[in-house]
């Protein structure tokens, strides 16, 4: 994986899916493993048992400590071994029985971990999500795989241009598919647009509600850094809004796990959910089976393999706000 990736906050596995069972994960080429102990609290430990590298992954949870499937060692939340089983009771457990321990933080319907350095794993850096778990808003979640570096996929969450060409059914305005210029929010840890569209053709369920012959749609394009894609979409009428909130996980150079979180105020109802995940999957779909045809490579890091026009400012911006940042932690 390209370095300097590791000092970020990374949204792994929803809240939900992390239960009694422990969870192995791939990030940046490492493995880890996730799990609750006794009181609910989530934990991440590097997914590799010190006695002979066994996935504790394969394990259990018991109170809490996680055990390891091959020979029965027990480590607690800080990594370090407090049982082994092969000893007689009273033996001395070696000092180097532990295992790396991850800052953790459960928010937003996530788990997410932290990599890098421990003491820049500032929990004030992680994403806002504020709409998340609020009274109006009804949640929807999933996930897919991409073969394709993570960067890629952001960007086809932060381009404003190819939704006429890719997502015809909701966008079959090829003949007016003009960008108006961009106006880019940077900060030291995201990108971001607002524009205004035409509204969409296709919109399900939402024909039965919203206003056909609206004069636009709004939608803000956002991505934290590196991976988080947020796309805010504004109906334009009554405050109807649908946002998405992804985090791309880069489980290697040419992998990708999205685990994604949708919600929306309007048709709260549980029967509306099955739309909601088919219109996202459907586009997400559409996407994959161009996105798989790029370059499997760090977008990034790319010098003058693509042309990139006024209509792709935001991708620019993402591209140079991340190098950036790689480049700065290299150096530390």
């Amino acid at each position: 994986m390209a370095t300097g990736l590791e000092n970020f906050w990374y949204a792994v596995e929803h809240s939900q899916t992390l239960q009694t069972e422990p969870i192995s994960l791939r990030l940046l080429n490492q493995r880890y493993v996730l799990f609750r102990d006794k009181s609910g609290t989530a934990h991440a430990l590097i997914d590799s048992c010190a006695h002979r590298g066994a996935s504790l992954g394969k394990g259990w949870v018991e109170g809490n400590c996680i055990r390891c499937p091959y020979h029965g060692w027990s480590y607690n939340s800080e990594g370090r071994c407090v049982r082994i089983p092969a000893d007689a009771e009273g033996t001395t457990i070696p000092a180097k029985a532990q295992v790396g321990v991850l800052p953790t933080q459960e928010r937003n319907g996530f788990i997410w971990i932290f990599p890098g350095e421990s003491n820049q794993a500032d929990p004030n850096l992680i994403p806002p999500f504020p709409e998340f778990d609020q009274p109006g808003w009804r949640t929807v979640q999933g996930e897919y795989r991409w073969d394709a570096n993570f960067s890629r996929v952001v960007e086809a969450g932060l381009d404003t241009s190819h939704a006429p060409f890719v997502h015809r059914p909701f966008f079959p305005n090829r003949d007016d598919a003009s960008v108006h210029p961009l106006e880019i929010t940077t900060t030291d840890f995201s990108v971001s647009t607002h524009q205004q569209v035409k509204p969409p053709k296709r919109l399900g369920l939402l024909k039965y509600i919203i206003k056909k012959d609206r004069k636009h749609s709004s939608s803000t394009l956002t991505c934290y850094l590196p991976c988080i894609n947020r796309i805010a979409i504004d109906f334009n009428w009554r405050g109807y809004q649908y946002i998405y909130f992804a985090s791309n996980i880069p489980v290697s150079e040419t992998e990708t796990l999205t685990k994604w979180i949708g919600i929306r105020n309007f048709l709260p109802q549980a029967w509306a959910d099955k739309n909601s995940i088919k219109n996202t999957v459907e586009t997400y779909e559409e996407d994959k089976a161009i996105v798989e045809t790029q370059p499997r490579t760090p977008s990034w890091v790319t010098q003058g393999a693509d042309l990139l026009l006024a209509s792709d400012q935001l991708i620019l911006a993402y591209r140079k706000a991340l190098a950036k940042i790689c480049q700065q932690q290299e150096s530390c």
